[in-house]
């Protein structure tokens, strides 16, 4: 089985536990690195919820005065974060993404990790393009390298520092403001983290 097809399932998966995955994501504590990322956000400015499973983070942006886009790539998980959030989150994969300089600010929480390694390269630019210039990506992955398939049977792919900065910065012609890995718990256990936040200095259309 090809990675595309394993993400295909995985947006299965979504659609089909799409109460259970709200209930276990919904209160998760990322605040630290969503504050980092609105750190370089103008005020009232527009931010895409890439990705946005449950309406957690877009949820947050709305209140706090932001202009946000919503987009999911599993149908039923956007019914629920169009609920949660009172407006319509769009159905939308990553591969989909037209955007040409709309958004101060692209967060991409936990999302782009099912995106496979073979297509990456080609969103990372799509993410600028859809950016204006200044705007600003966040997006985490789980550290690690290669692609793998979990125990629920959705696609993942890792990434270590040194393959995502290369990826951002040749790829997408973005500049890096900022790169770690925390851990954090994760169910049972405990999770590394990668955090990008990168910026558009330049057109690359």
């Amino acid at each position: 089985m090809n990675q595309i097809t394993q993400a295909l399932q995985t947006l299965s998966f979504y659609n089909s536990n799409a109460e259970q995955y709200v209930a276990e994501t919904i209160d998760l504590d990322i605040s630290e690195n969503r504050d980092l990322f609105l750190s370089y956000i103008p005020n009232a400015g527009h931010i895409l919820d890439l990705g946005c499973g449950s309406g957690r983070d877009s949820r947050f942006f709305i209140d706090n005065n932001y202009s946000v886009t919503a987009v999911d790539g599993a149908k039923e998980i956007a019914k629920v974060a169009s609920d949660f959030i009172d407006q319509t989150v769009e159905v939308k994969t990553f591969q989909e993404l037209d955007y040409k300089n709309q958004f101060d600010g692209v967060w991409a929480c936990a999302s782009l990790l099912h995106c496979p390694k073979s297509e990456i390269a080609d969103v990372f630019f799509k993410i600028s393009q859809a950016l204006k210039m200044n705007g600003v990506v966040y997006m985490s992955f789980k550290y690690g390298q290669g692609e793998r398939v979990d125990e629920r049977g959705r696609f993942f792919n890792d990434y270590t520092e040194s393959e995502l900065s290369g990826l951002i910065t040749v790829q997408a012609g973005l500049n890096i403001l900022e790169l770690s890995t925390e851990l954090k718990p994760l169910r049972s256990g405990f999770q590394t983290w990668l955090n990008l936040i990168a910026k558009k200095e330049s057109n690359n259309d």
